[in-house]
């Protein structure tokens, strides 16, 4: 097909090889994050099995979350330096003989164990996904790869308690871990045959080991507190650790300069931090993921706490979320050829849109008389899969707007070789985001349940806080660039 006189040529089609590359990666990528959110679900139920106490119990949510969150960066170095076919193949592999070691464990302490091992697997597989899709599309084609790769990330958030719900409800926790096994295996063959070898072995980095384990240290100095904070009620040392943790970066900053001052290959690429595109899409993913995280801690512990609700239902009763988000994926697309950024825009003001909805649904339900419970007292409540649904489809539509160009956006600038610093960085400040609001979402809940006020105020609360976030989001949104880089691939901030 030839272009009209006096309009530029469009860019060819992806070649057929770059979509099975994706369908691919979604396959990996979605293995972790059905597993990360059935475990949601099934940890009472493992609780319960095992006899853990309540350290070991919480160890057991948080294992995964803290290994994950701490390798991330280091996931996404390694596949510059040893391929990402590698990487992938690698977490891929100690991905499905952790989930079995999971299904297998008899102790909490094999299973605590098992899931660091797991989150660790994790993260050297999940940054590889978003690299080799941006290699396989180039930056021309990167956006129409995302606007699908986000819906069905959101499908698996929501398909995790499900499933996680069924399994335990007719099976048994383990099947949760079984289920990876032929998952891993068909994606692990399927990555065999379509990924791309990758770059030429003279033009990799080398590993930076140093700078490594000081930026996980400093990672880990700020995420684990976070996340146990509310556990040990934010004692003094939790504050220390946190606070440890701003020297300990600004250590890992001092040398990385200096590797940079003398040619020598960083842990991190610190040119990424010179482009504002990156730099505010960084504030950008850290804050809308918050906001989610938020919003997705808020509404199992309403409704299954404190109105009664099965995990089953109320897993399916969020469905709604993922029914707005993949049905906002082809709108999407079609206006973002105008202004992407615009797009994304009003995916994030439509999702505060969606907190407030929820937010005055709360509000509108909330009952003062309550019922004994299977396990204590339970709050009486008007609120039904339908009257949540408008909120929950809203947030839905945001979402798919939103992820449907955010990676394009935050990636727009950035080059190859910075590509695996670039996807750690973002899904790393994803976890972060998560965990952060973890704390302060759970914290403001509980809080204020404890100082007597009923959880339905408590719920209303949290979601205005939401929507408040992602209004902050939006403002914080116009750092990005309005479209996606030059012909060149440089582009300009």
């Amino acid at each position: 097909m030839t272009s009209r006189p006096g309009l530029p040529a469009a860019p060819p089609a992806p070649p057929r090889a770059a979509w099975a590359v994706l369908f691919t990666v979604l396959g990996a990528a979605m293995a972790d994050l059905l597993d990360a959110t059935a475990m949601n679900v099934a940890a009472p139920a493992i609780h319960n099995d095992l006899g853990a106490s309540g350290a070991e119990f919480q160890w057991i949510s948080i294992g995964y979350l803290l290994a994950f969150a701490v390798l991330l960066l280091a996931g996404g170095r390694l596949g510059d330096i040893a391929g990402r076919r590698r990487m992938l193949l690698i977490g891929l592999a100690g991905f499905a003989l952790t989930s079995a070691a999971c299904a297998v464990a008899q102790s909490p302490v094999q299973l605590i164990v098992a899931r660091l091992l797991q989150g660790g697997a994790a993260a050297m597989m999940v940054p590889q996904c978003i690299s080799l899709i941006r290699e396989s599309f180039g930056e021309e084609h990167s956006a129409k790869a995302f606007a699908v790769f986000g819906p069905f990330m959101s499908l698996s958030s929501a398909a995790g308690p499900i499933l996680g719900g069924t399994l335990i409800t007719y099976a048994s926790w383990r099947w949760i871990f079984v289920i990876n096994l032929p998952v891993c295996l068909a994606v692990y063959l399927a990555a065999r045959r379509t990924l791309p070898a990758g770059q030429r072995p003279g033009t990799r980095p080398r590993l930076d080991c140093v700078g490594m384990v000081l930026c996980s240290v400093a990672v880990a100095l700020f995420v684990y507190p976070v996340i146990q904070g509310r556990e040990y009620q934010w004692a003094w040392w939790t504050w220390a650790m946190m606070l440890s943790s701003v020297p300990a970066l600004a250590l890992f900053a001092l040398h990385a300069r200096n590797r940079h001052r003398r040619r020598l290959d960083a842990f991190i690429e610190t040119s990424l931090f010179r482009r504002r595109s990156f730099t505010g899409g960084a504030v950008v993913v850290f804050l809308f993921f918050g906001a989610c995280s938020g919003a997705f801690i808020i509404y199992p512990v309403l409704v299954q706490l404190y109105v009664g609700w099965s995990p089953i239902r109320s897993g399916l009763t969020g469905t709604w979320w993922p029914v707005g988000t993949i049905a906002a994926m082809g709108i999407g697309h079609l206006l973002a050829k105008r202004s992407p950024r615009l797009v994304l825009q009003i995916g994030i003001l439509a999702q505060a849109l969606g907190m407030g909805l929820a937010a005055l649904t709360v509000a509108a339900t909330a009952r003062t008389t309550t019922h004994q419970g299977p396990h204590g007292l339970l709050f009486d409540s008007g609120l039904t899969s339908f009257n949540l649904a408008p909120a929950l489809l809203v947030a839905g539509v945001g979402t798919g707007l939103f992820f449907g160009q955010f990676l394009n956006l935050v990636l727009s600038r950035v080059s190859d070789r910075e590509l695996g610093s670039a996807t750690g960085a973002v899904n790393a400040l994803q976890q972060l985001g998560g965990a952060v609001a973890a704390a302060i979402f759970s914290t403001v809940i509980f809080d204020r349940i404890g100082r007597g006020a009923s959880p339905f105020a408590a719920g209303e609360l949290a979601y205005w806080l939401c929507a408040a976030l992602l209004v902050v989001t939006w403002a914080a949104s116009f750092a990005l660039p309005n479209g996606s880089a030059t012909a060149d691939g440089k582009g300009t901030d």
